[in-house]
């Protein structure tokens, strides 16, 4: 018996018994302590945590995960980072990605971004054709983080956003580089040299910096290189703590 608890620090009074293997003050059970304090393990313990669930917003992934859900994520995620590769192997200077799939699904959204930024003035009616279609997927990403709308929260499908955004920069990079020297088919038929100039020209002309076209356009295609690595490692990131949780089945949380 403890004269005084190793708890709550009550000093046993002459004469008080009631249960001497007990601390009448807080009620510490003083062999359950020895066994604590011996590295014993204790009979009963606190239920574990929903593993990962109380991680950053960025890392947040569901407590339970199907493994349906799981190894579709990682099918996808295999499949865009093989392209995401093949997309910023092509070449910056022929324009090899104006030929790609990926460029058909961002040149409607480009065209869209002139229009949306016509009341900002003609620089940026210019220039929101690329910037529109890098910042489309950012808005994207940040519903899918923050679930705006009531939407359920999706950080992997974020990451997918990410990746996305990458690959719109890199996309404007031969653009950039035809500034210098045009001879990219525009979608007139014509090339910046036969046109008054597309939007890269004028910028480029606008801003003093036609000659550095090709330094603007490698870094932009560095930074699409530095985005899509972000993407990649958050995606693998979130994959590795849904592996950690697939398999705890449960109808609604990962449907």
């Amino acid at each position: 018996m403890f004269r005084k608890c190793p708890k709550c620090g009550h000093e046993r009074k002459p004469g008080e018994v009631d249960d001497p293997e007990r601390c009448p003050a807080c009620g510490l059970v003083f062999a359950k302590y020895l066994q604590a304090q011996q590295g014993m393990p204790a009979r009963t313990r606190a239920p574990a945590p929903a593993p990962y669930e109380q991680r950053s917003r960025l890392l947040y992934v569901p407590a339970r995960v199907s493994r349906p859900a799981f190894y579709g994520r990682c099918a996808i995620y295999a499949f865009c980072f093989i392209w995401g590769w093949r997309l910023y192997a092509m070449d910056v200077g022929s324009a090899e990605i104006m030929d790609s799939f990926m460029h058909r699904i961002v040149l409607p959204i480009h065209e869209a971004g002139h229009i949306l930024f016509i009341p900002f003035g003609s620089f940026m009616t210019m220039l929101g054709g690329s910037l529109f279609q890098v910042l489309l997927p950012l808005v994207l990403m940040a519903s899918f983080i923050l679930g705006f709308g009531g939407s359920r929260r999706d950080n992997f499908a974020a990451s997918l956003m990410l990746w996305w955004a990458a690959m719109a920069i890199i996309d404007v990079a031969p653009y950039i580089w035809d500034a210098y020297d045009p001879k990219m088919m525009l979608l007139g038929g014509k090339t910046g040299a036969e046109s008054d100039g597309h939007d890269w020209q004028n910028i480029l002309g606008d801003l003093g910096l036609i000659k550095r076209a090709h330094f603007v356009a490698g870094m932009a295609h560095a930074l699409g290189l530095i985005v899509m690595l972000a993407a990649c490692a958050w995606g693998a990131a979130l994959l590795y703590f849904q592996f950690r949780n697939r398999g705890n089945d449960a109808p609604g949380e990962d449907d």
